[in-house]
């Protein structure tokens, strides 16, 4: 047996098992007058809502869930968000776990379950890791594949639970609400091993990143868990491929395998062509061609920091990071072209919305967000990326659309992307 077929027949074993606990979440929430606590984590009494102490009763209760945070428990028609690390109000009604009714007397109380007449799960937790691909240089593409170790995969014992605190954390301007934690260096050891193959299981590239030790700023803290973001980069030629992340500790053989099938676009064509749309969360000018932090990457004098998945807090704006290739030069030597940026809830169609513009032109949709503008320039290759601000949009599955237009030649190209926006935990009336 190859090391390729050996590879894959261990990858065959551990995905279920590392798909499922991606998936779900064992939720413990126990309440009563004097202590709140998720999985046994007690909730600070400044973190909850001022009305839900009045609603435990005095024997308080115990709930417990196997679902994707947040976990939904209405409480006397009061809709709650139980997260790792606080309790907010909700504004959303949807996806009950528990539905609690206690008498106005505090003499008894109700528990039920929501079964089968509770909806699905709003969204798929997806394994943290995106790919994006660029033109490279001569024929090949540069693909930057950006992943999210999570915190508990970072340390020898898999039992170890580390308790982090308000005070050990910041909330930096930069990411607006995104937790980023002060600058002190942890000792680590895993390696992280990238391979790229093909359906017959021949690797074509391999690479692996050993982690010693990671700086606390380049932690990013999703409501669900923490994750280290880094980035691995490799060249290889235009196809489909199965691409493997594997992450490997020191004390054991593996702890974690994610899989994707990607399919890398040649971008070597005649006409305008949209390179991949990379989610980020900042892009800025970077000096002398040296990344602002330890997780950032360069592009094209931009620094990066790129996202690890498609997730989104509505009170976070969303940074896109593309390129175009192939635009036309006029007489005078200068490009001319357009470009739409649209993000849709996804059961938005796209045909008829596009029906719609053509007859009342380009105006926003009441549900989502679009930005066009005209751009033009001396290159044939431009390199963009633009902020969406989604404060104000509802939570759920959205659909990433880019369109460039060459207005020299009337070709166009379009890229699109899946996101979900979700709340993190912030009072309904803010």
């Amino acid at each position: 047996m190859n090391r390729a077929t050996s590879i894959r027949a261990s990858i065959i074993l551990l995905v279920a098992f590392f798909v499922t606990v991606d998936v779900s979440a064992q939720v413990y929430f126990v309440a009563n007058k004097e202590r709140l606590s998720v999985n046994g984590r007690i909730i600070e009494s400044s973190n909850l809502p001022e009305n839900l102490p009045d609603l435990v009763p005095p024997q308080g209760f115990t709930l417990y869930s196997i679902s994707s945070f947040p976990m939904r428990v209405e409480i006397n028609d009061l809709t709650y968000e139980i997260w790792r690390d606080r309790i907010v109000e909700s504004c959303e009604t949807g996806n009950l776990s528990y539905k609690i009714q206690i008498s106005p007397d505090l003499a008894s109380m109700e528990i039920a379950t929501m079964g089968s007449g509770s909806k699905e799960p709003r969204h798929q937790v997806e394994p943290p890791f995106l790919a994006n691909s660029f033109r490279g240089d001569g024929q090949e593409i540069d693909l930057f594949i950006n992943y999210g170790i999570p915190l508990e995969s970072l340390y020898e014992d898999p039992n170890t639970t580390t308790e982090i605190r308000s005070e050990d954390f910041s909330v930096d301007a930069a990411f607006d609400n995104i937790l980023v934690f002060p600058n002190e260096t942890t000792e680590v050891n895993v390696d992280v091993r990238t391979f790229l193959s093909n359906d017959q299981g021949e690797t074509f590239v391999e690479r692996t990143r050993n982690i010693d030790g990671f700086s606390t700023n380049q932690m990013i803290a999703f409501p669900d868990r923490d994750l280290l973001v880094d980035t691995q980069q490799m060249q290889l030629q235009p196809g489909t491929y199965e691409l493997l992340v594997v992450l490997e500790m020191a004390s054991r053989q593996t702890d974690a395998v994610w899989i994707r099938e990607i399919m890398v676009p040649d971008y070597d064509q005649t006409g305008v062509t949209l390179s991949d749309i990379m989610l980020a969360y900042s892009v800025e000018q970077a000096e002398d061609g040296v990344p602002l932090s330890t997780s950032e990457i360069i592009r094209n004098d931009l620094s990066i920091l790129p996202a690890p998945r498609n997730l989104y807090s509505t009170e976070l704006p969303i940074y896109l990071y593309f390129e175009i290739y192939g635009l036309t030069l006029n007489a005078r030597g200068r490009t001319d072209y357009d470009v739409e940026i649209t993000l849709e809830p996804k059961n938005t169609d796209r045909r008829i919305r596009r029906v719609i513009r053509s007859i009342f032109g380009k105006k926003r949709n009441r549900e989502g967000v679009s930005v066009s503008y005209t751009e033009n320039g001396s290159l044939r290759e431009e390199s963009l990326y633009q902020i969406l601000d989604v404060s104000n949009q509802k939570t759920g599955l959205y659909t990433l659309t880019l369109v460039v237009r060459d207005n020299e030649t009337g070709k166009e190209s379009e890229r699109t992307r899946g996101l979900f926006l979700e709340r993190w935990g912030f009072p309904c009336s803010e």
